[in-house]
């Protein structure tokens, strides 16, 4: 069975300074509950984690499907250059992600453009940043949200054929998420280097791969050539598109 989380062992297992962390059972998300921390003055750097979501969210809405075999954790920093945060922290959250699965259990996903990992051509974590705003309209700091499916076996009819997971029952997620966070902590402060660039780079299954993608309506297919200092997909097909958001589809998972 897998191991319950606890604050403690986190705390202990931690390299960096962080003002605070909360452990739930279970929660509804770990970025709302992030949310209200930020809006009650809690300092950052702070970090929340569950075991279990009953609402866990994804991009442009989405649920994102959160059993309680899964780690859910939110990271929230205050960078002193908010633009060059919202611009690159989803990159230095999947790199960091990338690296603290290969620490703790050996196993070297694969980035897929923009904010997902995957593992023998299925997903097995996603990333959800956000830039949450006070009563005043302000930035208030940058909420990194990762969710990790580590050993579940059964999947929603609409994600059996999509999801996947680590199937590491053993891996202890006090560690995984003390290493996260210190990975987390590592390129979010390293935003503008170049090294960052080429980290996701190097984690990407994307380039030389045939997708396709919808541009006004429109469905476009091409293939993958590079992914630009600012973290946009190049994509050549009747022209050169540079993507910097959106979703792709691979056309095949082979090489």
């Amino acid at each position: 069975m897998i191991k319950k989380m606890n604050k403690n062992d986190i705390l202990r297992l931690l390299k960096s300074p962080v003002s605070d962390v909360t452990v739930y059972t279970v929660t509804d998300s770990t970025n709302t509950r992030a949310r209200e921390m930020m809006l009650e003055g809690k300092k950052a750097p702070f970090l929340v984690a569950s075991e279990e979501q009953t609402g866990g969210r994804g991009r442009h809405g989405n649920s994102f499907f959160s059993p309680d075999s899964g780690l859910y954790y939110t990271l929230v920093i205050q960078p002193e250059n908010l633009d060059l945060a919202i611009q690159k922290t989803t990159l230095a959250a999947a790199v960091s992600l990338y690296e603290a699965i290969l620490e703790t259990t050996g196993i070297a996903c694969g980035i897929k453009w923009v904010n997902d990992l995957y593992l023998d051509g299925r997903k097995i974590a996603g990333i959800l940043c956000e830039a949450p705003r006070s009563k005043n309209n302000e930035i208030m700091g940058i909420i990194i949200g990762i969710g990790i499916n580590i050993a579940a076996k059964e999947f929603p009819e609409e994600l059996k054929d999509k999801a996947g997971s680590l199937n590491r029952p053993d891996l202890d997620r006090s560690l995984l998420t003390a290493v996260l966070t210190d990975r987390l902590m590592h390129w979010t402060a390293k935003l503008d280097s170049p090294e960052l660039i080429e980290a996701y780079r190097s984690h990407s299954f994307l380039i030389g791969k045939d997708v396709s993608f919808v541009q006004n309506g429109t469905e476009i297919s091409g293939t993958v050539t590079d992914i630009n200092d600012e973290g946009n997909l190049i994509v050549e097909a009747d022209r050169t598109y540079i993507l910097s958001s959106g979703e792709v589809s691979l056309k095949s998972w082979k090489a």
